[in-house]
C-alpha cells in the first residue's frame, strides 16, 4: 500500500460514491484471464489481494481499487524468424517475391497460431480516490498507464470527471526557480538529485546525483540559461521524491519512523495491517500534496 510513483488528478466537482453502488459498477469490468487469442486482459481485482473480499476498499473517506493486466508475451524476434522463413520458403516453392499485404497475412496467421502457447506475464496498477479533498492518485510512473487505469475506472462508473493536479502549473518555472535560489517551500528541503536541460535546440542535458545542489556549479548551469526538469525533495523529513516538470512524483520513500507507526499490527491479521498501510501512506500523499499545491498559489489561467 505505499505508493511508489504518483500521478496525480483532481475531481473538478464535489463527488461521492457509495460502497454498494461502486462495488457492482467495478464488477462489469471485473479481471479475467486471456482467452487463448487474446494478447492482453485489463480489469479490475481485489486490492487487498486473498486478504480482501471486493473489489474496492473503502477507508476513511478513501477508495482503493487495483486493475490488473495479463499480456502474452511473444517476441518480435521470434515472429520476425518465423516469418522470414515462411517468406524463404514461398519465394523459393514458387519462385516469386512475397509483396507485402501477404507479409503482414502470413504475419497475422503466425501471431493467432502462436498465441495459445505463449507465456503470460501479469501486473497490478494501484489507485486510490480520495473522497474529503477529491484527489484521484494512481501509483505509476507513467501518464499513458495512469490514463489506462482512469479510461477503466470511467467505463466502469459512467464518467470521472478529473483533470491532472498541476494542469495549470508551469512546474518547470518553480523548479528552477526554487533550485536557483535554493529556496524550497515551507516544509519541503532540496535533495540531493536534480536533472537541467538547456531548452534551446540540441541543448545539452545534466543529469545530478548525490550532488551538492548548492554548489557553485549547479549556479553556473542555472546562469548560462538551463532550466530544471527534475528536482529531489524531503518533505518534514518524512518522505522523499523527485518532482518532474510533467507534474509526476517519482520514487517516493518513507522514512522508517512513519513505517514503523503500524509495527505493532500483528502479520497474522494482514487485512488489518493492509488497512492500516492504505491509511497511513494515503493520508501521508494526501498532506504532501495539499502542501505542495499550497505553495504554487493560485493559478493564472485555470483550465477544467
Amino acid at each position: 500500500m505505499w505508493f511508489s510513483n504518483l500521478i496525480c488528478y483532481r475531481f473538478k466537482q464535489e463527488t461521492t460514491y457509495i460502497q454498494d453502488e461502486f462495488e457492482k459498477a467495478l464488477e462489469q469490468d471485473i479481471f479475467r484471464a486471456c482467452t487463448s487469442q487474446e494478447l492482453s486482459s485489463f480489469g479490475w481485482t481485489k486490492p487487498l489481494g486473498k486478504h480482501g473480499q471486493s473489489l474496492s476498499h473503502f477507508s476513511q473517506n478513501a477508495i482503493l481499487v487495483c486493475a490488473k493486466r495479463e499480456e502474452k508475451v511473444l517476441p518480435a524476434s521470434v515472429i520476425n524468424e518465423l516469418l522470414a522463413e515462411k517468406i524463404e520458403h514461398i519465394e523459393a516453392e514458387e519462385n516469386r517475391p512475397v509483396k507485402k499485404k501477404e507479409k503482414d497475412e502470413l504475419k497475422e496467421n503466425l501471431l493467432h497460431s502462436l498465441l495459445p502457447q505463449a507465456f503470460k506475464k501479469s501486473s497490478l496498477q494501484y489507485a486510490f480516490i480520495d473522497l474529503e479533498k477529491g484527489w484521484l492518485i494512481v501509483n505509476s510512473g507513467s501518464f499513458n498507464k495512469a490514463e489506462e487505469l482512469l479510461a477503466l475506472l470511467r467505463k466502469s462508473l459512467g464518467t470521472l470527471p478529473v483533470v491532472p493536479a498541476f494542469v495549470n502549473y508551469d512546474l518547470g518555472v518553480f523548479l528552477t526557480s526554487w533550485l536557483t535560489e535554493f529556496n524550497a517551500p515551507e516544509g519541503f528541503a532540496i535533495g540531493q538529485e536534480a536533472e537541467l536541460v538547456d531548452p534551446t535546440e540540441n541543448g545539452g542535458q545534466v543529469k545530478l546525483k548525490q550532488h551538492d545542489l548548492a554548489s557553485d556549479e549547479v549556479k553556473n548551469h542555472l546562469t548560462n540559461g538551463k532550466v530544471v526538469t527534475k528536482l529531489a525533495f524531503d518533505w518534514q523529513e518524512r518522505v522523499k521524491f523527485i518532482l518532474q516538470e510533467d507534474g509526476s512524483i517519482k520514487r517516493l520513500s518513507y522514512s522508517e519512523t512513519l513505517k514503523e507507526e503500524n509495527a505493532d499490527i500483528p502479520k497474522d491479521d494482514m487485512a488489518v495491517k493492509l488497512d492500516a498501510d492504505f491509511i497511513l501512506a494515503s493520508e501521508e500523499i494526501k498532506q504532501l500534496l495539499e502542501e505542495l499545491i499550497a505553495s504554487l498559489g493560485e493559478p493564472e489561467n485555470p483550465i477544467g
